[in-house]
């Protein structure tokens, strides 16, 4: 397992394929992942909220939703609670900083 430490959080990279990654993200309260401008060069971010609230750009997202993202959209998540927002993570290709786009 791979540890990413962010201003807003950390990023658990659980496994790592040639053709995917799965990770947890854990944004801590009042953060936010991005600017609000950051977008996906490529491929597809698939998100599944697995404890807390927040939003996806302007969309209020919860536990329980799932979401995909393709490239060229934005990937801005927002934890707007008192509580951590944790969420399962997939990226096809695997993460890699440089595919996020500012």
């Amino acid at each position: 397992m791979k540890k990413i430490k962010f201003p807003w959080g950390e990023l658990f990279i659980i496994g790592t394929t040639d053709e995917l990654s799965v990770g947890i993200d854990i944004i801590h309260p009042k953060k936010q992942t991005d600017k609000p401008s950051a977008y996906l060069k490529k491929g597809v971010a698939i998100y599944y909220v697995i404890k807390g609230r927040g939003l996806c750009d302007d969309r209020p997202i919860k536990k329980g939703d799932l979401l995909k993202l393709s490239a060229g959209q934005k990937i801005n998540l927002k934890n707007n609670s008192k509580t951590n927002l944790k969420i399962i993570t997939i990226y096809l290709p695997p993460y890699d900083e440089a595919n996020i786009g500012h």
